[in-house]
């Protein structure tokens, strides 16, 4: 499974200016929102909001991952954001979060949502992936970076 095709330019903003958890978190939805209006802002950031206080979505590494399954979309919606300065995310290994990943399914596609946060998991473990997106100063510069990365992996 390839993260590149839900790379949408309109999603993806370097720098995000919010420099708390739930500000950033609504600060990616909004990309989203923008962009897809039909989503209904105030379900779907309460969705987020619950999940995180399930357990935190910061997977380490500086690295976060707010996700949630939202029952009116009909497909799946990936944001993206660089931080200005790193994050507390309340991280199992501690570490503040400079790079976010917001990840939006449809309800009823568990096995999408488990995969494509396990691919992330995956990816996002590669010290030098991470570093390379932390370098990233454009939009299109993110999904060269996925696309080159997955292009080795996968070809």
């Amino acid at each position: 499974m390839r993260i590149s095709p839900y790379l949408d330019r309109d999603c993806i903003k370097i720098p995000l200016k919010k420099h708390k958890k739930y500000e950033i978190i609504e600060e990616l939805l909004d990309l989203i929102i923008q962009k897809y209006p039909e989503i209904d802002k105030q379900k779907t950031i309460q969705s987020l909001m619950d999940r995180e206080k399930i357990e935190t979505t910061a997977v380490g590494n500086h690295v976060a991952i707010p996700h949630a399954r939202i029952k009116n979309i009909q497909k799946v919606y990936l944001a993206f954001g660089i931080t200005e300065k790193s994050v507390d995310f309340d991280a199992l290994d501690e570490k503040p979060v400079k790079l976010v990943f917001l990840l939006l399914c449809p309800e009823k596609k568990l096995n999408t949502q488990i995969g494509l946060l396990a691919r992330l998991s995956r990816f996002l473990h590669d010290k030098k992936l991470r570093k390379e997106l932390a370098k990233c100063k454009n939009n299109q510069s993110v999904i060269n970076v996925f696309t080159e990365h997955e292009n080795k992996h996968f070809s």
